[in-house]
C-alpha cells in the first residue's frame, strides 16, 4: 500500500484539541501499521504547516513545531481545522477569512494539482472561500449554520450531515468528530483493519452515525453536470424508499434516456447500479456496527428480494454477508482487535 503524505494547516486561534487529536491518531495509525506490516516506515507521514514556527490556539496554548508552508511541497491530503472559536461572531469570521487569504489561495492551488482537501468544523468556511466545492455541499458545526448561509449564500451547506465526501473534497462537522475523521481517512486511503486497530489503540470508535450511507463508495461529484448531480442527490436521499426508479428520474427535467446516458458518462455507473451500490454500503455499515438480522438490514436498505441481494453483495464484496460480519463487525471483532493491539504493544 502506497504511503500518503498529510499536512495539517495551522493558523492562530485554531482549536488545539482538534489539531492534536489528528496528530495523536495518525501517530497511532503509523505505529499499528509498523507493528502489523514489519515495515519501519510511516504509512501516513504528516506534519503541521503554517506561517510561523509556533501558533497560538484560541485557548492560548502554543501549537508547535510548525513547518513553514512550502507551496512546492504539496501533500496528498490537506487537513484544514477551524481558524477561530466555534462561537465566533460574523465580524470575527470575516476577519479570519481576510487573515487567511494566503491559505485560501494555497488550498486552491494544491487542490487543482490533486491534493484531497479535508475541512473540519468552520475550517469548511476556508474551503467555501476557496471555491473548490462551489457546486457541491459542505457541512460545518450546527451552531454555524446561519453564519454559513449569510457569509456564503452561493455555497450549499448541510449541517445535518456529519460528513460529506466528494472524493477530492471531504467535509466534516463539529470539531469533536475530528478523531473519527482521521479514522475515516485511514480507512479510505489504507484499510478498514488499520482504522479499527488505530481506533482501538486510541479508544476511539469509528463513526457509526454518519449520515452518508456510502462512506467507502466514493462517487464522482466533480463532473459539473447539474442534471446528474440532481439525480445523485435524489438517489442518496431516497435509496431506502425508491419504489420506481423511472418515477424518481422523472423528477429531473430531461428525458430518462438522456439522463441515463449522461449519468453513466459522469459517474461510470448506471442509475440502477448506483442505487445498488448505495444499498450495499448501507447494509455493509449495518453489518459492521450492529447486531441486526441480515434480512432486516436488507429490507431497511430498500431491497425486497433477499436472495437476490445476497448474491449481489457477494459479487460486489467478494464474500458473503455472514463472512463480512465475522471479519469486520465491530461487535464481533472487539475482543479480537483488543487482543491484537495488546499483542502489538508487547
Amino acid at each position: 500500500m502506497q504511503k500518503k503524505t498529510i499536512s495539517i494547516l495551522i493558523g492562530d486561534n485554531c482549536p488545539a484539541s482538534g489539531v492534536f487529536s489528528v496528530v495523536d491518531t495518525l501517530i497511532s495509525a503509523n505505529y499499528c501499521h509498523r507493528k502489523s506490516s514489519g515495515i519501519e516506515e510511516d504509512i501516513f507521514p504528516f506534519k503541521m504547516i503554517g506561517r510561523n514556527k509556533e501558533h497560538r490556539a484560541y485557548n492560548g496554548f502554543p501549537i508547535t513545531p510548525v513547518a513553514p508552508v512550502d507551496p512546492t511541497d504539496r501533500p496528498d491530503i490537506l487537513i484544514v481545522p477551524g481558524m477561530v472559536e466555534a462561537t465566533a461572531r460574523e465580524k470575527r469570521l470575516v476577519q479570519a477569512l481576510v487573515n487567511n487569504q494566503d491559505y485560501i489561495e494555497l488550498i486552491k492551488a494544491w487542490h487543482q494539482q490533486g491534493t484531497v482537501v479535508v475541512g473540519v468544523c468552520h475550517g469548511n468556511f476556508i474551503l467555501a472561500a476557496s471555491g473548490i466545492a462551489s457546486d457541491r455541499a459542505l457541512t460545518t458545526h450546527w451552531i454555524m449554520d446561519s453564519k454559513a448561509h449569510l457569509l456564503f449564500p452561493e455555497q450549499v451547506f448541510d449541517v445535518n450531515q456529519l460528513m460529506i465526501d466528494h472524493g477530492d473534497v471531504i467535509s466534516f462537522g463539529g470539531a469533536s468528530a475530528i478523531s473519527q475523521m482521521v479514522l475515516y481517512i485511514i480507512e479510505r486511503f489504507h484499510s478498514r483493519e488499520l482504522a479499527l486497530n488505530a481506533g482501538r489503540l486510541m479508544l476511539i470508535e469509528p463513526a457509526q452515525d454518519l449520515q452518508t450511507p456510502f462512506s467507502m463508495f466514493i462517487p464522482n461529484r466533480s463532473h459539473g453536470d447539474a442534471y446528474v448531480s440532481q439525480l445523485q442527490d435524489l438517489l442518496e436521499q431516497h435509496f431506502q424508499d425508491v419504489e420506481s426508479l423511472p418515477e424518481l428520474m422523472a423528477q429531473v427535467s430531461i428525458s430518462e434516456r438522456q439522463l441515463t446516458r449522461r449519468f453513466k458518462q459522469a459517474t461510470g455507473e448506471t442509475p440502477i447500479a448506483y442505487l445498488q451500490r448505495l444499498r450495499i454500503e448501507f447494509v455493509r455499515r449495518g453489518l459492521e456496527t450492529s447486531n441486526k438480522q441480515v434480512n432486516s438490514l436488507i429490507w431497511e436498505s430498500g431491497y425486497e428480494d433477499v436472495s437476490s441481494f445476497r448474491r449481489l453483495f457477494k459479487k460486489t464484496m467478494g464474500i458473503t454477508m455472514t463472512e463480512y460480519r465475522q471479519r469486520y463487525g465491530l461487535l464481533h471483532k472487539a475482543a479480537d482487535l483488543s487482543g491484537n493491539v495488546q499483542a502489538m504493544l508487547q
